[in-house]
């Protein structure tokens, strides 16, 4: 019912991967029809394809996902994620974000300060905000994936229930033409048949 959500972020990636060439990529896919979408265009950039992934989804299983993506994504300069944003109820875009992979986002926290303070505290270079700030961005994304889903289905039977009204609208007229021209032609039978008499 609603195709076109997962068959416009698989045409984002295309674009992209045409766009940027195909050397030094490889793709982590999710769900059952970004994988089967993928695998024919990119046999040899699709890495790994998670799916059958239980609905509704939670953190846990995100965050089970995130480690899977930080071991595919150990040796790469940059992480790009493709979703669709949840604009309104008859709207969704295809967002493109950039996830900074583990040495660049730690390189960045070995500056940083929490809060108020003058120096760098010991902290900011946790190795696990690194999974915090991955799992966080992708819980962003299944979430907005999710509502624009929700959202395409309402749509799609709205539609459909409408499109069914018109359709029952339309039969109903007809039966009773056909049922009215019947009545008719009785009567012009009845009149007949006393007149000839």
């Amino acid at each position: 019912m609603c195709g076109s959500i997962n068959s416009g972020v698989i045409r984002g990636v295309r674009a992209y991967v045409n766009e940027t060439g195909r050397s030094k990529k490889s793709i982590f896919s999710i769900g059952d029809k970004g994988t089967v979408g993928l695998t024919r265009p990119f046999p040899d950039l699709l890495k790994v394809g998670v799916s059958e992934i239980s609905t509704p989804y939670n953190y846990p299983t995100v965050m089970a996902i995130t480690e899977h993506i930080s071991k595919a994504a150990e040796s790469s300069d940059k992480i790009t994620l493709f979703y669709n944003e949840y604009v309104s109820a008859i709207t969704s875009n295809i967002r493109q974000l950039e996830i900074l992979p583990r040495k660049r986002f730690l390189d960045t926290l070995k500056y940083g300060k929490l809060y108020e303070m003058k120096l760098p505290d010991k902290n900011t270079t946790n190795i696990a905000l690194y999974e915090l700030y991955v799992t966080s961005n992708l819980w962003v994304a299944f979430l907005n994936n999710a509502a624009a889903e929700q959202s395409a289905r309402m749509n799609a039977m709205e539609n459909a229930s409408k499109n069914a009204g018109e359709i029952l609208e339309g039969l109903k007229l007809q039966y009773n033409k056909a049922r009215q021209a019947r009545i008719t032609m009785e009567l012009i039978e009845i009149m007949s048949g006393a007149a000839a008499l």
